[in-house]
């Protein structure tokens, strides 16, 4: 009976060691890929980086969310939901450095 209640307590302890939480420093990933965001874009305007479709503008704000985009040069457009450029600029990124790009309408 003895070596059953050390055997359970082993195999409890071995139980609850795997339940740990493994340290946040150890798993935290930052990526550091250049990044991309609008400020001021119109209800319905539409992101393209280098031709591809990125989803609606204004929810790249450059505040809470920034599109990551590779290092490298990049033609960035905003297109109102007619499809009319509303803003066409080309731009370098490169280490973690995040572009905001203001719109004038």
């Amino acid at each position: 009976m003895k070596r059953l209640c050390v055997g359970l307590i082993i195999l409890s302890a071995a139980l609850l060691q795997g339940c740990s939480y493994p340290d946040a420093a150890q798993i935290e990933q930052k990526d550091n890929r250049p990044a991309i965001g609008i400020s001021g874009a119109p209800s319905g305007a539409m992101l393209y980086v280098d031709g591809l479709e990125m989803g609606l503008a204004n929810q790249w704000d450059g505040k809470k969310t920034v599109l990551l985009v590779e290092s490298g040069t990049h033609l960035v457009e905003v297109k109102s939901a007619s499809g009319k450029v509303l803003h066409s600029e080309t731009i370098f990124l490169s280490g973690s450095t995040t572009k905001v790009l203001s719109l004038q309408l």
